[in-house]
Order: C-alpha cells, then sequence, then structure tokens
C-alpha cells in the first residue's frame, strides 16, 4: 500500500466515495493501516451505511465535511491512505483504545479487526496459528499486535493475551467435526475468556452468540433450525451456558445473537434488523433469517460505542427490504 504525499488525487477520490455508500472492507492481504490512528474522545460516530452519517470538522487538505469512518473506507478501498493527520477527527470512547479479539483470523474476527482499526482502536489479536494472521496482513500493521490465545488453554494464557486492552470481543466458534469438542470452545472456552478478562480488569465485553439459545425455554423446542443446529454437540445449549455465565459476571457485556451468518456484503444480503431477546426464531416469518459478517462485525464494534448496548442481548437479521437504520437507534430495542 504506498502513503500518498499530495491529497489531491486520493482526496477526490476518497471524498466521492465517502459520498456514496462506504464499501465493506473485506479481507485482503494489505494492512488495514500503516498509520498510528489514535481514538479520540468525542460523541460516538457513525456506521458508514447510516443515513446520517455526522460531519467531522474541517481538516488539513480541504477535507472538511467528510465523516471520517467514511473517508478512511473509501482510500481503504481504493488502496490509498492518507497521513493520520490529514484525516478528520474519528469519535470513540475515552476509556477503551485497545481491543483484544478472540477468534481474529475466522470469517468474522477478522472483519471485527478491520472495523476496529478503521475506528482508530488499537488491536490485540488473539490467534491459534501466528502464520495465517501474518498472511491476512495483521503483521504489517503497527497498531495490531498479533497474540497466541487458545480459549480452551489456561486462564494465565488468556490473561496475559489480553494484556492492556481495556474491551474483549469474543469471535470464537468451534470449528471442526468431532462434537465433543463443541463444549470446549463454545462453553467452557468463552468461561475461561470471561474469567481471564475479569482478571486483568477488563471494562467490557462483547460475546457473538447465535439466535436461538434460549429456544428450549421459550417454547421453540421443537423449532427445526434450533434441533438442526444443536446436533452438532449441543451447540446452542453451550452458547446459552456461556450468556449466563457472562450475564453473572459483573462485567459490562453486550451479547450479540445473529442470524445466518453469510460472507457476501451487506449490499447482497440486506440492511440491519434489531431486535430484543428471544423475539427472532429464523422462521419464514421473522423479518430476515440470515446477515453479512461485515455488519455483524459492525454491530459488535458499536457495541463498545454506544451506551445502550450495556448488559443488553440484541439479535439481529437483515432483509433488503428492511429501511436504513441509524447506528444510534441499534440497540434501542
Amino acid at each position: 500500500m504506498h502513503v500518498m504525499a499530495s491529497t489531491s488525487a486520493a482526496a477526490t477520490s476518497a471524498m466521492r466515495a465517502a459520498s456514496r455508500p462506504a464499501p465493506v472492507v473485506r479481507q485482503c492481504a494489505q494492512p488495514v493501516s500503516k498509520h498510528r490512528v489514535q481514538p479520540t474522545a468525542c460523541s460516538a460516530h457513525q456506521p458508514a451505511s447510516s443515513a446520517a452519517a455526522k460531519t467531522a470538522p474541517a481538516a488539513p487538505g480541504g477535507l472538511a465535511g467528510v465523516d471520517r469512518r467514511s473517508l478512511l473506507l473509501g482510500l481503504l478501498a481504493s488502496g490509498q491512505l492518507l497521513p493520520a493527520g490529514q484525516l478528520p477527527a474519528l469519535a470513540g470512547s475515552p476509556s477503551i483504545t485497545t481491543v483484544f479479539v478472540a477468534g481474529s483470523t475466522g470469517n468474522t474476527g477478522r472483519r471485527v479487526v478491520q472495523q476496529l482499526r478503521a475506528a482508530g482502536y488499537k488491536v490485540r489479536a488473539g490467534v491459534r496459528d501466528v502464520r495465517k494472521a501474518q498472511s491476512l496482513g495483521f503483521g504489517l500493521d503497527s497498531d495490531i499486535s498479533i497474540v497466541e490465545a487458545d480459549v480452551t488453554k489456561d486462564v494465565k494464557s488468556l490473561e496475559a493475551a489480553i494484556g492492556d486492552a481495556q474491551a474483549v470481543i469474543c469471535a470464537t466458534g468451534f470449528s471442526g467435526l468431532n462434537p465433543l469438542n463443541v463444549g470446549a470452545v463454545d462453553e467452557k472456552g468463552t468461561i475461561n475468556l470471561v474469567n481471564a478478562a475479569k482478571a486483568r480488569g477488563v471494562s467490557t465485553f462483547v460475546l457473538m452468540s447465535s439466535l436461538l439459545t434460549n429456544a428450549a425455554a421459550i417454547g421453540q423446542k421443537d423449532n427445526r433450525n434450533y434441533k438442526i443446529l444443536n446436533l452438532l454437540g449441543g451447540v446452542l445449549d453451550r452458547k446459552l451456558a456461556a450468556e449466563r455465565y457472562l450475564r453473572a459476571s459483573g462485567l459490562r457485556y453486550t451479547i450479540v445473537r445473529p442470524g445466518g451468518l453469510r460472507s457476501e456484503p451487506a449490499s447482497e444480503v440486506g440492511r440491519l434488523i434489531t431486535s430484543r431477546e428471544d423475539s427472532l426464531f429464523g422462521l419464514d416469518s421473522d423479518p430476515g433469517r440470515s446477515i453479512s459478517r461485515d455488519t455483524v462485525a459492525e454491530v459488535l464494534v458499536a457495541a463498545l460505542q454506544q451506551p445502550a448496548a450495556a448488559n443488553k442481548v440484541l439479535e439481529i437479521v437483515s432483509s433488503p427490504a428492511a429501511p436504513e437504520l441509524p447506528q444510534e437507534k441499534w440497540f434501542d430495542v
């Protein structure tokens, strides 16, 4: 990735990109940024898809009126980056500057890392396979620290991996064919991570879970989706046990339960639909059944910034027919 010395061509391209719905940052072998982008203590920033993006203060090089996140994503999409000093100031929490991501090389976790960097956070990327993280370009960004982290191992090693992070996003999930290993990741693994977060004094814990974890308790035990998903080692029951442990931990938590995860961009899958706990069941009568991993990553990161996300369970799907939902409304369920 080349750093542009002049703002003229790059800024013009970026502002055009920012004026359109911002493209989703896809996995690539290039670093997200070669410059340090410090989070600042201003109001919560808007998502790239928001219809009411906040106008940033004037910035050097004539970039007034362009919100920083859209500009940054536009530059990333065009393969260009401006020096950090030429970008408008980005909103962020004054108490969270560094985030530990468990499962950061997974299909959703890597998107979380990209969204965090686009939002100006430093990232401690928890991985089992360092080479895989390097192949995703993590090692080329000085504000991404690659740390070995296996949630099935001892808590002390997870404490070391979390390090100085003030928040944790857990995007882990069992992958494999042996159902006996499901609980080691989706229940015990998450519990280990919660315990490590508490020991490190982490302020906020965001957990990616799944729809239908509580199906049996809310009259949905015969739901076909629940039965099929839970065939794999009782994975939904394991996730529910982990949710309950987090809720009782005393940490500020947000639990995000997405529908069926898809790797296509949100422009193909649909716009975000949010709902309260235990209200979406993956049925044809629901407003949506699936969701782009890109959108899930956006919601996980937004949970760090929105006061309404504190100690809440949020269920999310998407639909092409859904209206645009401003980010400040995502957790108002």
